[in-house]
């Protein structure tokens, strides 16, 4: 009966290990591409100021939602995407097909080609294989 006690106890002492180490690990990497981001780069050209581009990554839904105003009426899209450490692709982006301006064709665009992404001190860059294309964000709000 000894033995049983003990397995008990060593079964208790490995469940309590494995919960300290769950939760004593780094947050999830797609934390880093939580919350709302303005575009202030499109392919190494400043974003004009009358153009507005927003995305909003939501990590617990693999969501991502935004606004492009180019001056008129904003548009809204939305999608799914997948990420993993520091790899992100959107390629079910969903937005209307109508024209709204070359930087908002230039930055779906870049967007659905988008392999890779980088979070560091408030900004955010989403690139694509051979990092030629890339979106700069800053954190919004």
């Amino acid at each position: 009966m000894k033995v049983f006690k003990y397995i008990k106890k060593a079964i208790v002492f490995a469940l309590v290990v494995f919960s300290l180490s769950l939760a004593l690990q780094s947050p999830s990497y797609a934390a880093g591409l939580e919350g709302k981001w303005k575009l202030t780069s499109l392919n190494d050209s400043s974003v004009p100021e009358e153009v507005k581009i927003t995305a909003t990554f939501d990590p617990n839904q693999n969501r991502l939602e935004g606004s492009v105003d180019t001056g008129f009426v904003p548009i809204r899209y939305f999608g799914s995407y997948e990420s993993t450490d520091n790899t992100i692709q959107a390629p079910g982006v969903v937005r209307p097909r109508v024209f709204i301006g070359n930087e908002a064709e230039e930055y779906f665009s870049t967007l659905s080609s988008a392999q890779s992404y980088d979070v560091k001190d408030q900004k955010l860059t989403i690139s694509d294989y051979s990092g030629r294309r890339k979106l700069s964000f800053v954190k919004a709000e």
